[in-house]
């Protein structure tokens, strides 16, 4: 049974599609089959994974009428990792699923006993139906949150939207909870940055990740070329990082190569 995880946040610009590509790219390096699945219009995902929009006949928005997994994935250069691309088509999706009671439930239903170990969502940065929808789909929820002040007002507003989510899931005994939050773009020559960090520390002490992302240029880089970080630039600071938190997150001490 998968194990899916949204990762959502109403802003963007924080590192939200940057950590959904690298993190899905550092699971699947640890052996385990994992499924990126991009509710973004901009389809960003699958940029960063070295596809061109023009690539993209299919998208997520087709998991919302008649389509199944399989006839929206691509296969991707890295091992064990598939995309399903995010495309303008979702503006479409966001207008039926207005007038569709059920329409919570629809990417949930289309998700159920897959092959994947790990569905990774990459939700739009805001609030929309898009993102009720992916977290209901999901067991849990990944925060990235930027340190600096409107990113930190911010993640107070996902804690709400989750915990509506919640309670709309336990009705069906299910559960949504707070896989982490991930602090980005840490700029250690800025003093603000470590005040951020530490507030949110002390708000969340149980759900802060260890691991920190830094400002780096290769994490910028990687994606000009199409590429994860891990793949681009191995020994790079942001390859590091963001290998430390998929290891974080699967509960492992060693990475597999």
């Amino acid at each position: 049974m998968s194990k899916i995880i949204s990762i959502a946040s109403q802003k963007g610009g924080v590192g939200k599609t940057t950590t959904a590509i690298n993190l899905a790219a550092a699971i699947a390096r640890n052996d385990f089959k994992v499924l990126l699945i991009d509710l973004d219009k901009k389809a960003n995902a699958a940029v960063g994974l070295g596809f061109t929009r023009e690539d993209v006949k299919k998208s997520s928005a087709n998991l919302f009428f008649e389509d199944n997994i399989e006839s929206c994935r691509y296969i991707t250069k890295n091992k064990n990792l598939d995309i399903i691309p995010g495309s303008i088509k979702l503006n479409e999706v966001e207008k039926t699923i207005m007038c569709n009671g059920e329409s919570i439930f629809m990417l949930h239903n289309k998700l159920e006993n897959t092959a994947y170990d790990y569905i990774i969502i990459d939700c739009p940065p805001s609030l929309s139906l898009l993102v009720d929808v992916a977290l209901y789909a999901s067991d849990s929820v990944l925060i990235p949150t930027e340190c600096e002040f409107f990113s930190y007002d911010d993640l107070i507003a996902m804690i709400q939207k989750i915990n509506e989510i919640q309670t709309i899931k336990k009705k069906s005994k299910k559960t949504l909870v707070v896989e982490g939050i991930l602090l980005t773009k840490f700029d250690n020559r800025n003093v603000f940055s470590y005040k951020i960090a530490e507030k949110v520390r002390e708000m969340f002490p149980e759900k802060s990740f260890k691991t920190v992302i830094n400002r780096s240029s290769h994490l910028q880089e990687a994606q000009y070329y199409g590429k994860d970080v891990i793949s681009f630039a191995y020994n790079s600071r942001g390859s590091r990082e963001y290998r430390k938190l998929a290891l974080e997150l699967l509960g492992l001490d060693k990475e597999k190569k």
